[in-house]
């Protein structure tokens, strides 16, 4: 039998492709790392109280601050992920320290700590989530809980800037915010402002984020349709917040059904009560469409395409800190776009049942 050159030389970049895959190039699996300091060094003489010690309770390795991703020579993508030089609850302890005699001890537990990094046009947004447990040292050294703090902090800066500079102000911010929240509740501040603690709750202990799983129907004097929605949501740190969910819609209307889905569709919550949550949903859908006249109208491959976009109100029943049903009712608006046809506009009403785990 002769030699194949040709064979040869397919199997040949076959074996490269594959060790190249399996070596050098799979780099680009491989996070790149930025290492940042807790925020600048606080000023220990203006410190009236220590945190002698801090326990990590996250399931993740101590030093992690935030992971995104960033494109390396313009299209690969790269896991950036960012860590503090030593573990996060060592930074605490030394971050907060006073040179004071009489200084008040606290021990903090840290269930969650960590900052999200999205990138808007010229912009680049920072958002610190932080759940704290707070509990004083006696003399004798027993500890008595006092309560939990749900930070979420906000930084945005422009994309030129330099990204280690927008973490280190974010937490610097936050850092003095605890600062003179431990000094508020020492002198119970917090009792006679409650508005202003809105992110702290005394005397409980620390909530999980939530996953929520929520089916929406919807219903207009011309178009009808369903959602299955998923999220999760961090504890709520501000009475006005927002969250991102993924979509998923059956809808519809006089002429046509379409299936469509939607990524990061936007929430702006505001809190009413204890009980009651104003929500409104901005949700951009990409979808297929099945024509209803297939049978005796000729219709074009390009006019399978759809889009929608709605808003949607509704006052939610979805007691705060609670898992459970939540329920809601509301109205919709519903803008939407067939390829090669008039872009039209819905209105209708909607109605929301989900479970919040």
């Amino acid at each position: 039998m002769g030699f194949n050159s040709s064979l040869f030389k397919k199997n040949l970049w076959v074996v490269l492709f594959l060790l190249i895959s399996l070596t050098g190039f799979c780099q680009k699996w491989v996070a790149d790392t930025i290492v940042i300091g807790l925020g600048r060094c606080a000023d220990v003489r203006r410190l009236n109280f220590d945190i002698t010690r801090a326990v990590d309770h996250r399931k993740i390795f101590p030093e992690f601050i935030s992971v995104y991703e960033r494109k390396k020579w313009l299209f690969l993508p790269v896991d950036q992920i960012v860590i503090t030089p030593h573990p996060i609850a060592s930074c605490m302890e030394n971050k907060f320290r006073s040179d004071l005699f009489y200084a008040t001890d606290y021990v903090v537990d840290i269930h969650e700590f960590n900052i999200s990094n999205s990138t808007f046009f010229w912009r680049r947004n920072y958002t610190l989530f932080a759940t704290l447990e707070l509990s004083s040292v006696s003399y004798n050294q027993d500890s008595s809980f006092i309560g939990t703090f749900y930070y979420e902090c906000n930084y945005s800066q422009k994309r030129k800037e330099n990204i280690s500079s927008g973490y280190e102000e974010l937490i610097d911010r936050w850092s003095k915010q605890f600062e003179n929240d431990l000094i508020c509740v020492e002198k119970n501040f917090d009792k006679n402002f409650h508005d202003l603690f809105y992110y702290y709750r005394p005397g409980h202990s620390a909530k999980r984020k939530n996953f929520y799983v929520a089916s929406n129907f919807f219903i207009g004097s011309h178009f009808w349709g369903l959602e299955g929605e998923l999220w999760f949501a961090e504890p709520e740190g501000q009475r006005l917040f927002k969250r991102n969910s993924e979509v998923m819609r059956f809808v519809n209307h006089d002429d046509f059904q379409a299936i469509a889905m939607g990524r990061t569709v936007r929430h702006l919550n505001y809190r009413l009560n204890d009980k009651l949550l104003l929500t409104n949903k901005f949700t951009f859908l990409i979808g297929v469409n099945r024509w209803k006249d297939m049978d005796v109208v000729s219709h074009k491959l390009e006019e399978i395409l759809f889009f929608d976009f709605s808003m949607s109100q509704r006052i939610n029943f979805n007691p705060i800190d609670q898992s459970g049903i939540v329920f809601g009712l509301g109205t919709m608006e519903d803008l939407y776009y067939v390829v090669y046809h008039k872009v039209k506009f819905e209105l209708g009403l909607s109605f929301s049942l989900a479970y919040k785990f």
